[in-house]
């Protein structure tokens, strides 16, 4: 019974997701709508996670760069967005790399409920976002890039986090997950959001030292990357169909 009232509730909430959204970019121009519909989403974020039983592969890697107190940079797909902020269980920071557009903006604003400091940029062209994230990293800190982000291509990694890993000596951890139900958007990267009371399975892939891409060239240093992280994802996919 409790099975077929999940179903039906996430039948209902496909169909409303739409008419919502329409709404939301409304009002999506008062910047005080975007103050609360952030921490709602906050909110449904950490529901969301924490009525999932998950199962997590890979943990044991983040957990060894802690306990030695070195950094690393967390780098996923940006449809798996949803999530990241309720995965960071650790009391150092994350820093997340945001556009400065107003999706970026609005992200900015819902990471930031979760204690998580902002840095303004991207992957592509933000040379100072980049010069920051260097300094950050080489000062201990935590950062996450979303590398096919804010505008794509989807799952293409831009190279400028090869180049912050070079740079700043700091190694690569991907990151990824897949849940039982969802609802995929219509939008450029396939946003995946998740359903509460769920089931799913996260995979930390091995890390990818910065020693490993400097001897690389730029073209497959960026190839490695991305077969990493789109191998963290099949490898959960395969996991959860099990």
């Amino acid at each position: 019974m409790f099975a077929s009232l999940k179903k039906y509730l996430s039948g209902v909430l496909d169909k409303c997701i739409p008419k919502i959204l329409a709404r939301i970019k409304h009002f999506r121009k008062k910047e005080r709508f975007e103050v609360v519909a952030s921490r709602i989403i906050s909110y449904f974020m950490r529901f969301s996670y924490a009525t999932t039983r998950w199962t997590i592969v890979g943990k044991n890697f983040p957990e060894h760069y802690h306990k030695s107190g070195k950094p690393f940079i967390v780098c996923h797909w940006h449809d798996r967005l949803m999530l990241t902020p309720c995965v960071w269980k650790w009391k150092r920071p994350l820093h997340v790399l945001a556009s400065n557009h107003r999706d970026g903006r609005f992200i900015a604003k819902v990471v930031e409920n979760f204690s998580m400091p902002v840095v303004y940029g991207s992957t592509g062209k933000g040379i100072a976002a980049a010069k920051k994230l260097i300094q950050l990293s080489r000062a201990g800190e935590y950062i996450a890039v979303i590398p096919d982000g804010p505008r794509g291509p989807r799952h293409k990694l831009a190279p400028g986090v090869v180049a912050i890993s070079k740079l700043a000596k700091t190694d690569i951890l991907t990151f990824s997950f897949c849940v039982k139900r969802y609802y995929r958007f219509n939008s450029w990267d396939k946003f995946i959001l998740v359903w509460p009371f769920n089931r799913g399975v996260m995979v930390w892939g091995k890390p990818i030292t910065s020693e490993e891409l400097r001897n690389l060239s730029e073209e497959d240093a960026i190839a490695l990357v991305e077969n990493s992280i789109n191998n963290a994802s099949k490898k959960a996919r395969k996991i959860l169909h099990r």
